[in-house]
């Protein structure tokens, strides 16, 4: 059991990530536009609409996460996130995304 999980944590690079909340950016300004401010949502949807990818940034750390199904990430925009799924290096294979409460 101890080898399996050395291997699955140290050596893969798959973990389960829960619950996580946060803000979807776009990747041009990534971290920048991670606020509830009305010109970083603006800008935000005006990158993704220019063609970059929707991302996720936590609260938590500040990281960002390229997300599996940025179209379906995009159409939430305007509030902060709550995102489930599996971390494949940085991005989050999508299970499940719904506003934070």
């Amino acid at each position: 059991m101890r080898k399996l999980l050395f291997t699955s944590v140290f050596l893969g690079t798959s973990l389960f990530a829960g619950d996580m909340v946060g803000w979807i950016s776009d990747s041009a300004c990534g971290a920048a536009n991670a606020s509830a401010d009305k010109g970083a949502r603006e800008c935000a949807s005006a990158c993704i609409k220019g063609g970059h990818k929707a991302v996720f940034v936590s609260d938590a750390d500040n990281k960002v996460y390229k997300i599996s199904d940025s179209a379906q990430a995009a159409k939430f925009l305007d509030k902060k996130v709550k995102v489930a799924g599996t971390v494949k290096g940085d991005t989050i294979e999508l299970k499940s995304i719904a506003y934070a409460q």
